[in-house]
Formats: C-alpha cells, sequence, structure tokens
C-alpha cells in the first residue's frame, strides 16, 4: 500500500525545486542586467523593454526572502500543526499570501508556487475532508485552475506592463540565452509534472486507506457477531447447566422426602399392632408430609419449566426458541411439526423440549454443524416421533455423556425410547408413546 511518507518526500522534492525556479528566476535578472551593463547594451535593452525595469538585487533578495518564510511557515506546519483544523487552515492562508508575495516579488513571472501550496494543502487537509467529498474537491480543484489562468504571464501581460524574461535572454550571448530559456522551461514542466503525480498517488493513498479502513470494520464486526454469538451461547449453555443443577437439588430433596416418609411407615408397622391411635396419628403425619413433599417438587419443576412454555404453545415454544439459535449462530434449521393438536401433560413438553435445546446445542459444540433437520411426526397409530440431524462431524463410537445420558434420563421419564447414530452427522430418533389421559 502507498505509504504516506512517499507523499511527504514528494512535497520536499516539490519545495527544493520550487527553490531552485526561484532562485534561477531571480538570477536571471540579476545575471543578464549585469551582462547587458558589461557589453554596453544597456540602451538597446532599455529600448526594448516596456519600462523602466525594477532594481534586479531588490528583486532577487525580496523574492528569496520571501521564499524563505514560506518554506519556514510551512515546515511549521507539517511538524507543530497536525490535529488543530483551525489552526492549520489559517497556515494554509498564510502560506497562500506569501507564495502571492514571492509570484509579485518576481514581477509575476512565475507561478508554479502557487502548486506548491495547493500541495502542502492537500496533504495538511488529507484526514479532515472526505476524499469523496466532492465538492470540496471541485471548488479547491477550480480555484487553482482560475488562479493558474490569471496568472500565466501570457494573459496579465495583455493588461499591465511587466518584465519579460525571454527579452532579458535575448541580449545574451547566443551559446547561453537559448539553453537557460530550455532550462526556465523544463523547471516549470517538471514543477507540473510533479505536481500531478502528487495527485495520483494522493488519490491512490487516499483510496487505500479507505479500503483498509472498510478491511478493519468488516473484522471488527466479524469479531463482534462472532463475541455475541459466543454470549449467547455461552448464556445458553449457564442456563442449561443451573436447571440441570436445580434437578439434582430436587432429586436429593425427594430423596430426603422419601428417606423420611419410608422411616414414619416403619414406625406405623410397629405401632399398628401395640397402639393404633399412635399408628394412625402417626400415617396423618406421613400424609402432611407427602402432601408437603409433592408441593415443593411441583414448585421446583415449575420453576425449572422452560418460560417459553408457560407462554406459548409446544409447537410455538419450539419455534421461537430455535429462531433464537439460528440468529445468534448462523446454523440453518430446518424444523417440521406435524403433532397438530396433540396434548401433551407438562412433563412431555419439558422432555421434548429439552432434548431438542440439548441436541441443538451439542451440534453446534461438538459437531460443529451448519444445518439441522428436525421432524415431529406420527408414524403410528399410538407413538408420536422427533427425529434430529445435523450435518456435523458425527461420531463412529457414540460414548454416552452427560448430554446423552440425560436425553436418556428424560426419555425414560415419559416412557418413550431414544436412538443415537453417529454416522454422516449425528441423528437423534425419539418415539414417544400416545398418552392416554393429559393431566399436569
Amino acid at each position: 500500500m502507498p505509504k504516506f511518507k512517499v507523499l511527504i518526500f514528494l512535497r520536499r522534492t516539490m519545495l527544493w525545486l520550487n527553490f531552485f525556479a526561484i532562485l534561477f528566476n531571480a538570477t536571471l535578472f540579476v545575471y543578464t542586467t549585469d551582462y547587458v551593463i558589461k557589453s554596453s547594451q544597456s540602451y538597446q535593452f532599455l529600448e526594448s523593454l516596456h519600462h523602466i525595469p525594477d532594481s534586479p538585487q531588490a528583486i532577487f533578495w525580496e523574492s528569496m526572502i520571501s521564499f524563505s518564510v514560506l518554506a519556514a511557515v510551512m515546515a511549521f506546519h507539517h511538524h507543530y500543526v497536525k490535529d488543530n483544523a483551525k489552526l492549520s487552515n489559517t497556515t494554509v492562508f498564510i502560506e497562500f499570501t506569501l507564495a502571492i508575495f514571492v509570484f509579485l516579488s518576481l514581477r509575476l513571472t512565475y507561478n508554479g508556487i502557487f502548486l506548491l501550496v495547493f500541495v502542502d494543502f492537500i496533504i495538511s487537509n488529507r484526514n479532515q475532508y472526505d476524499f469523496r467529498d466532492y465538492l470540496v474537491w471541485i471548488v479547491v480543484v477550480a480555484f487553482l485552475l482560475f488562479l493558474l489562468v490569471i496568472t500565466d504571464y501570457s494573459i496579465l501581460s495583455h493588461f499591465m506592463t511587466l518584465p519579460d524574461l525571454t527579452i532579458y535572454l535575448n541580449f545574451l550571448p547566443v551559446s547561453i540565452g537559448p539553453k537557460l530559456l530550455v532550462l526556465k522551461n523544463f523547471m516549470t514542466i517538471l514543477n507540473l509534472s510533479l505536481f500531478v503525480l502528487i495527485l495520483i498517488y494522493f488519490a491512490i493513498y487516499q483510496l487505500n486507506q479507505e479500503n483498509d479502513i472498510q478491511n478493519k470494520l468488516a473484522l471488527a464486526s466479524k469479531a463482534n457477531y462472532e463475541l455475541k454469538n459466543y454470549a449467547a451461547l455461552s448464556e445458553y449453555i449457564a442456563k442449561d447447566r443451573e436447571r440441570k443443577r436445580i434437578a439434582r437439588d430436587i432429586h436429593d430433596s425427594v430423596g430426603h422426602a422419601l428417606t423420611g416418609i419410608a422411616a414414619g411407615i416403619d414406625a406405623t408397622l410397629v405401632l399398628i399392632d401395640i397402639n393404633k391411635d399412635e399408628a394412625k396419628s402417626q400415617l396423618e403425619k406421613i400424609q402432611i408430609a407427602v402432601k408437603q413433599g409433592i408441593k415443593d417438587v411441583r414448585k421446583a419443576l415449575n420453576r425449572i419449566r422452560p418460560g417459553a412454555l408457560n407462554n406459548y404453545t409446544l409447537k410455538e415454544s419450539l419455534k421461537k426458541m430455535l429462531k433464537e439459535y439460528a440468529d445468534i449462530s448462523r446454523i440453518k434449521i430446518d424444523f417440521s411439526y406435524h403433532w397438530g393438536s396433540a396434548d401433551f401433560e407438562k412433563t412431555t413438553e419439558d422432555v421434548v423440549f429439552r432434548i431438542i435445546e440439548e441436541s441443538i446445542t451439542n451440534s453446534l459444540r461438538h459437531g460443529h454443524a451448519s444445518q439441522v433437520s428436525i421432524a415431529c411426526t406420527k408414524p403410528e397409530q399410538n407413538t408420536y416421533q422427533m427425529v434430529i440431524k445435523d450435518n456435523g462431524l458425527g461420531a463412529k463410537k457414540i460414548i454416552p455423556g452427560y448430554g446423552i445420558t440425560q436425553m436418556k434420563e428424560r426419555v425414560a421419564i415419559i416412557n418413550g425410547k431414544i436412538s443415537f447414530d453417529g454416522q454422516n452427522g449425528f441423528k437423534i430418533v425419539v418415539d414417544i408413546p400416545v398418552e392416554d389421559d393429559s393431566y399436569d
């Protein structure tokens, strides 16, 4: 990619070129005048001019001093004026004013200095104006062209009396004069060519800068998207782990309750032959404990029940959950639901929801799948079937981990069957028996 240091180098080259061009023109006034005087051509020289010439020494020193001040201001601009837009524009205005002084000091014989000021303007304002802000650049370029036209010697000479360097050179020897004229024109053309080269390089530099920024923004956007996906998946995983923890807590509480009930029954069996009233009282206590245990278990189960199932039907809940997964992970999910208006009990709905949720998570985390199909059908009168298949890595040998074990345990709760196939991706088939009665 083009480097900004190259632009700085080209600007410095143009600065030195303008220095030599101004030095050359100013020296021509001094050298030619001295030669005319020494060769006794003063009368003919004055007759060929349209006005009395100014002091060549004054022309020389005025032009050199004004250019030196301009060069100092440019150096100050690039070393000390960087991010201050207002001060930068003020400095450019000062540079333009000094360029006019240089132009006037050379008695309007060299306008290439304005190209140097324009180059300094575009380089110093590279970050203040968008390269695609065409209106700004059109106005600036139009002003520069207008300035170059009205400061052209051939046009100005029609409106005012100006010293003509060509006349000065005509009084020099034939062996010197034409060569100096060629050199003068060469520096003018070289200055213009360097100006065009800087403009082209600047345009390429700006376009590459813009492309680089766009690429970095795209990478940042991609990284941000991936972070969001990771965060969302982590949240799902954390929620699932929390639910499993709560399930284990329920298991422990149920086990504790059943242990207490078993101990109470054992005591009742002993008392029933000794003291029937005490046995009856003990049974009443067991009854209260059982009812309270049932209430506690139901409350706990309701807390870990998926929130979507509380507000939507099973079909709508699954669609909502699958859409969230697809949105956050870019995985394509094909979902078909042909269970009609099947009225499952809450436990069955929880099992179906959790198995699909666990399957999608495993497809992403372990299988690195990009596509998953889920089909809920009723192949037989007394069986609901769920087939979940992905295009992930699969597994030649299926070793049951925590996730698969949990699926088996859940399906066993509803007296269903589950099978796994790790060939050509990963496939899970769940058969759920039709319930004779539905209850909460």
